[in-house]
């Protein structure tokens, strides 16, 4: 055996058969060039430059497409444009929504209670490799029965209303397009992919909030109108900015697939 083996520290880099003990891939470090890390700034800030000239447009097709939804569903209510403002990236003017919403009354909250029962049993019904389906619907039978239990003792104090939700579902979509390129600093561009695959993936998301806000908060206005603000604490929970925040990781997963072709491999070192 080679002298520099005796050593307890060589020996503790060799199994049991004297095979070498590789790292784990878990503590493989990545390699993070100076280049690399500098051009990923550069690209979330272009993002948030672009992001802040497009702010205007944005607030104005949201809320063209909120009351073009309103009008087009027949809801009853006032719907007006956001009123034109300078240009400020972090205040996004947003349409007033205001449905005329009737009162459920101790009737509609025991349809509702009867309907979180039926659910709940639903999920236990539901086979083995449902499992995880049947533990997020009680998770939300959870919420809706805490949500039926308020508005039954105390009918007249809930402080949200319809507009209230549509103008900070809004914001907290136009906010998550600002952290966008940022959360993408943090993540995907220290990977060496190239430019452009770095420029798709951000693209593509900020497209992909763009598309949803308005469809899902309309559709969250509608639901409320037949179902009443007894289920709005479900959707603001379960349906509100995770819906949104799931694509995000989706379509960052699908940007890791990628692999440049000038790159075999990532760096490790």
């Amino acid at each position: 055996m080679p002298l520099s083996e005796r050593h307890p520290r060589a020996r503790g880099h060799r199994g049991h058969r004297g095979g070498a003990i590789l790292p784990h891939r878990s503590i493989w470090s990545l390699r993070l060039p100076k280049h690399r890390l500098a051009g990923g700034l550069a690209i979330a800030l272009a993002f948030t430059a672009l992001l802040f000239v497009l702010q205007p447009g944005v607030a104005q097709a949201w809320a063209r497409q909120m009351v073009w939804w309103m009008n087009a569903l027949a809801l009853p209510g006032q719907f007006e444009m956001p009123v034109e403002t300078q240009p400020n990236l972090f205040s996004l003017p947003v349409p007033m929504i205001d449905l005329r919403l009737q009162d459920i009354g101790l009737a509609g909250a025991g349809v509702h209670a009867l309907a979180a029962v039926a659910l709940w049993l639903v999920a236990g019904w539901l086979p083995d490799s449902a499992k995880p389906a049947a533990f997020l619907l009680r998770f939300a039978v959870l919420i809706h029965a805490a949500a039926i239990a308020y508005f039954v003792f105390w009918p007249g104090r809930f402080p949200h209303s319809l507009s209230s939700h549509v103008a900070g579902g809004l914001r907290q979509s136009w906010a998550l397009m600002l952290l966008t390129p940022w959360l993408h600093l943090c993540t995907f561009y220290l990977f060496p992919f190239a430019v452009w695959q770095r420029v798709a993936v951000t693209a593509v998301t900020l497209l992909f909030l763009f598309v949803l806000a308005p469809l899902q908060y309309a559709s969250h206005a509608a639901l409320l109108y037949l179902l009443g603000l007894i289920a709005l604490p479900l959707l603001y929970l379960l349906f509100g900015v995770m819906v949104p925040i799931l694509g995000l990781v989706a379509l960052y997963g699908w940007g890791m697939s990628w692999h440049d072709p000038a790159q075999p491999a990532f760096d490790r070192g």
